[in-house]
């Protein structure tokens, strides 16, 4: 069974008011979206794709070396169903997860995955 997350972190930040992608901002010594990631692979998924902002996909895949980065769509819709497009063909539990929640601990995740599995 193949275990795969999605991350949406194409989201601008506007409201937060940091002056970069809400993802990039550094809670830690780390970038949210290298949280999120991190907590994601420590949850048990074998694959994380992120969907970041389409000008800031060399930046992201710098920060996640251990994820599939791809360029988000305009929504959070359209960067889900571009992450969707992009999962390898035998995922066959698939979380989303929002970087702008990477602080969330791994045992949510893998609640959630056992509960799929169940």
């Amino acid at each position: 069974m193949t275990v795969a997350a999605i991350v949406a972190a194409a989201g601008r930040g506007d409201r937060l008011g940091a002056h970069v992608p809400k993802a990039l901002v550094e809670v830690s010594g780390a970038s949210l979206v290298a949280h999120a990631v991190t907590r994601m692979r420590a949850a048990g998924c074998d694959v994380v794709i992120v969907a970041a902002p389409a000008e800031a996909v060399e930046e992201f895949g710098a920060l996640v070396p251990d994820a599939v980065v791809i360029a988000g769509g305009a929504t959070r819709q359209a960067s889900v169903a571009a992450a969707l497009r992009a999962l390898p063909a035998d995922a066959d539990v698939v979380l989303v997860h929002d970087a702008a929640r990477g602080l969330a601990p791994a045992t949510v995740a893998e609640a959630v995955i056992a509960a799929v599995r169940a």
